[in-house]
């Protein structure tokens, strides 16, 4: 008899196939799971360092799944296939991503990558949150990193910036805001929502106004805004409901011809 625990749910399973058909629920929607015995998980229970540890392990297990499906669905010498890793990531991940540039996958950062003419510089830290992830950065060393970056772009209104932060004050970095239990705060049922991207990002955008800026991090804040002359992009998340989404970007000759906001 198995017991699957998740969050205040809880399910029983009699049969081998009705755990696995659990963990690919769990899989789909951005869940890692673990399987073990009642005294497995009092270890746990007692030893935070192995917690940590199991949920490393799960993590990196499982950016390797995708990686190994993304060299096997993409033909790498006709796709340049750009892999950067997020504020949550450990710098494990980025040994990782590494390892499979013999098989065409692109690690972006530190560089400048060439697309069709246009240089992508990228950067995967955000300002501080309440989480304290493992790649965060003040709006000062923000600045520095973007102007150490920008010193490598020949042509900064041609350029792509893949920031994972979204500049600040605009229809792309609202995040509900939360108490100091880190509950989000609410009245009468209504959200309450601020501004949480980068003045650092915002004012390089403005600066440079390069073609294009890439963005994430803000799940909930998907949208699409110029600032000045670019076009700035986040597609958000919906990973708990197991929904990919993603923007098709059309570049003819020198500018955003088009743009299809798609999911699946």
């Amino acid at each position: 008899k198995y017991t699957c625990h998740y969050f205040d749910k809880k399910w029983d399973f009699e049969t081998e196939d009705e755990v696995s058909q659990m963990e690919k629920r769990l899989a789909s929607v951005g869940v890692l799971s673990l399987r073990c015995t009642e005294a497995e998980v009092a270890e746990l229970q007692a030893d935070e360092a192995k917690v940590t540890q199991v949920i490393h392990d799960a993590i990196l297990a499982r950016m390797e799944e995708w990686l190994d499906l993304l060299v096997e669905r993409v033909d790498t010498r006709k796709v340049i296939a750009v892999t950067m890793p997020g504020n949550d990531d450990s710098p494990d991940i980025d040994g990782l991503i590494k390892s499979y540039q013999d098989r065409g996958v692109v690690y972006p950062l530190d560089r400048v990558i060439e697309i069709m003419g246009h240089e992508l510089i990228s950067l995967p830290h955000v300002t501080p949150t309440p989480w304290d992830t493992p790649r965060e950065m003040t709006e000062e060393q923000l600045e520095k990193e973007i102007d150490k970056l920008m010193q490598k772009v020949k042509n900064p209104r041609q350029a792509i910036f893949n920031f994972h932060v979204p500049p600040y004050g605009t229809s792309l970095d609202m995040a509900p805001e939360l108490t100091k239990d880190l509950r989000v705060k609410a009245d009468l049922g209504q959200f309450y929502f601020s501004h949480v991207g980068s003045k650092a990002v915002r004012a390089a955008i403005e600066k440079y106004q390069p073609l294009l800026g890439l963005h994430g991090h803000i799940h909930e804040s998907d949208g699409l805004e110029r600032l000045g002359e670019t076009i700035t992009i986040n597609p958000g998340s919906e990973y708990e409901k197991g929904i990919l989404r993603a923007y098709i970007i059309e570049i003819i000759e020198g500018r955003v011809d088009n743009y299809l906001r798609i999911s699946g």
